[in-house]
């Protein structure tokens, strides 16, 4: 290792340790999350190159794209679940806001509010 590549490690090793110190170490979890989500990316490609024969970058792309369909079940499910996109949610909601009727208060004649 050169000058430079101990410059730059200590560098950086220095900055993860003031980041976990500081009060915004919860952004450590984002660095971890980017670095096991490109070895998940970087696994997926090593079996798509050793399944298929495709070049580096179409089997990069075949790579990132198996690894966005967790994501995309994900938010469809999350859709078809609490949004309005499912007719049975949509029923429910609409059986609920049967139930509740909205009315005025009547007073009397004489009724004068506390504060005013």
């Amino acid at each position: 290792m050169n000058t430079n590549a101990l410059l730059g490690l200590g560098l950086l090793a220095g900055l993860v340790v003031t980041l976990a110190l500081s009060s915004q170490r919860w952004l450590l979890w984002y660095l971890l999350g980017g670095m096991g989500y490109w070895l998940a990316v970087e696994a997926i490609n090593t079996l798509v190159s050793s399944w298929f024969v495709f070049t580096e970058w179409h089997s990069y792309v075949l790579a990132m794209g198996i690894s966005w369909v967790p994501l995309g079940l994900w938010v469809l499910y999350r859709a078809l679940r609490y949004e309005d996109v499912s007719m049975a949610l949509q029923q429910q909601r609409e059986l609920e806001a049967a139930r509740y009727v909205e009315h005025s208060p009547v007073y009397d004649d004489d009724y004068t509010p506390r504060f005013q």
